[in-house]
């Protein structure tokens, strides 16, 4: 609706209001609270101006409003504050807890027309740090926020506070019974009006030790300003330290992302701050220029005439960097290129994105970027960048095959029963002068599979191999069984150069020798031969076996088995 309360645009001018139960409201929120006493200041906070707000209708409601308006969330630790007129938060800082204080609040701003609202998202004064006092300021209230009826006695209750009608006396309310004519006269009896000495009777026959209703008692303790002084809390220089800096730490795993700066951030190292730097270039779209590039110290700045700048430094107290200086507006234009948008920037950022698709193309890495950033780098950067990914995700495959002798080490010590065979062939490459050892054979299974197979899955075997699409290539062959839930249980596999007669040969008479299998007549092999039939034929895979026995193999011809 027109009358609403709306945001001010940026460089928009302050609005003249004619109207007297129109104001505007200055919110100061993304900061933090810190300092003592005199030295409380509100640190790295953003400032929107709400204007159009009207005191008839203005609620804690439109302040949680204007919060969510800035990005932020509302929790159990957020606190509005405000400032008396004519005062700052060191002396006329007041907590907005209910309708009370909207009141209050709604007084005082029909003479400055501008009302300075702080949020404080991690409930500062209140919780962490006791040792701040925020005084209760009053202000006289006029009579169109006391009601329509009984004027006088209504305002007369505001000025003097709430709390104060939980603590009246007997005669008090003896009187006002007396003037409220509604009183039903049928229970109304003298025999329960208080005497002199009664209150003697409560205190003799009851146990306050006593709680039947199971009520949480709360004790409110007051101490003395004094007692919460610096230099009264009798505090180690370590916890000291921790009560003034305590600051806000960068997370790289959360934050870098969309990396948002403020004053008294902490960062572990200069190298995580640059890359922070470099992602907020990305993300806003701007040059960012680094007038001090140092070890332990770094300035940087934005284009000509823009106003945003930021400063960081080492902190030696807590042993990382934090930023000094930090102005987060900026009056520049947006870029279409930049040279900061690189290959490995984007290997970091798509990462995921190629942990689920690995076969994502050039077209569709391109659109996602576009979505993101609003800019589209070349082919040759993408490529670049979908290389380096896969290369992260499948690692170095030569320093992979020399880590097998490992593994089977490892498997013979860590799973006894296990079986893992490797054989090599030395070849002579163009480039060598002596030949190398290179892999030829490999047959490996496991001591829990062969003892499953053996003591609770059918006398089947379902043998099958596939190609293996990496830099070294390869066949891989594969023995699977059938368990009493009709589910592939695998057996044993093996690594190949070529699928042919004789590595079928040999993978299945290292099988027979593995599983312990002297007696063939109960086994049976399947396989589905639509490639590898003119391969090894019938007599050529018995041929290993004993001549008295012999595996049956149904030809499943053009098709595959489904488990």
């Amino acid at each position: 609706m027109a009358d609403d309360p709306r945001q001010r645009e940026w460089r928009e001018e302050a609005p003249h209001y004619d109207d007297p139960d129109r104001f505007t409201v200055e919110l100061d929120h993304n900061g933090f609270l810190c300092g003592l006493k005199e030295h409380l200041q509100y640190v790295g906070g953003t400032v929107d101006y709400f204007d159009n707000c009207n005191t008839d209708t203005f609620s804690l409601l439109w302040l949680e409003d204007f919060v969510k308006q800035g990005g932020n969330e509302i929790t159990e630790k957020t606190k509005f504050y405000w400032c008396v007129p004519g005062s700052d938060m060191r002396d006329g800082l007041c907590l907005v807890e209910n309708d009370g204080d909207i009141v209050a609040m709604m007084a005082a701003v029909r003479d400055v027309k501008t009302l300075s609202i702080l949020v404080a998202h991690n409930n500062f004064l209140q919780g962490l740090r006791t040792d701040v006092f925020v005084p209760d300021v009053l202000v006289p209230i006029p009579s169109k926020y006391t009601g329509a009826g009984d004027g006088a006695e209504q305002e007369k209750e505001i000025d003097e506070e709430p709390a104060s009608s939980a603590c009246l006396s007997s005669g008090e309310l003896h009187s006002e019974d007396e003037d409220d004519g509604d009183t039903d006269s049928d229970f109304y009896d003298s025999d329960y009006d208080a005497e002199d000495g009664d209150d003697d009777l409560f205190l003799d026959n009851i146990d306050k030790d006593v709680n039947d209703n199971n009520e949480c008692t709360y004790i409110v303790e007051c101490e003395d300003d004094a007692g919460l002084d610096h230099d009264n809390l009798k505090l180690t220089n370590e916890q000291q330290k921790l009560l003034e800096y305590k600051f806000k730490e960068f997370n790289p795993e959360v934050d870098m992302a969309t990396p948002v700066f403020k004053v008294g951030m902490l960062f572990s190292s200069m190298a995580e701050f640059r890359k922070a730097l470099t992602a907020y270039g990305v993300n806003e779209r701007v040059k960012i220029r680094k007038s001090r590039n140092e070890a332990t110290r770094l300035d940087a700045h934005c284009e000509e005439g823009c106003p945003w700048m930021i400063k960081v430094s080492e902190e030696k107290r807590e042993g990382a960097i934090v930023v000094r200086q930090h102005c987060s507006e900026h009056t520049c234009e947006r870029y279409w290129e930049l040279k900061s948008l690189t290959a490995p920037f984007l290997t970091q950022i798509f990462i995921d994105e190629f942990r689920d698709n690995q076969k994502l193309g050039l077209q569709a890495f391109a659109a996602k970027v576009q979505r993101k950033f609003n800019m589209c780098p070349n082919r040759f950067k993408l490529g670049r960048a979908r290389k380096a990914a896969l290369n992260i995700i499948h690692g170095d495959e030569k320093e992979q095959f020399a880590l097998l002798c490992d593994y089977g080490q490892e498997l013979r010590r860590s799973n006894p029963g296990s079986r893992f065979f490797l054989s090599t062939n030395q070849i002579k490459e163009a480039a060598d002068d002596v030949p190398k050892e290179h892999l030829a054979t490999l047959y490996w299974s496991y001591d829990a599979c062969k003892r499953g197979f053996l003591e609770g899955c059918r006398p089947l075997i379902c043998i099958d191999g596939c190609h293996i699409k990496t830099r070294y290539k390869g066949n891989l062959l594969t023995a699977v069984g059938i368990d009493p839930n009709d589910c592939i249980y695998p057996i044993a596999m093996g690594l190949v150069e070529f699928e042919c007669t004789s590595s079928w040969e040999w993978f299945l008479t290292t099988l027979r020798d593995d599983l312990g299998i002297t007696n063939t007549c109960p086994f049976t092999i399947m396989s589905d031969r639509q490639k590898a039939a003119a391969h090894f034929p019938i007599p050529r895979v018995q041929q290993p076996l004993p001549e008295e026995s012999a595996f049956v193999v149904l030809q499943e011809k053009n098709c595959h088995l489904q488990g």
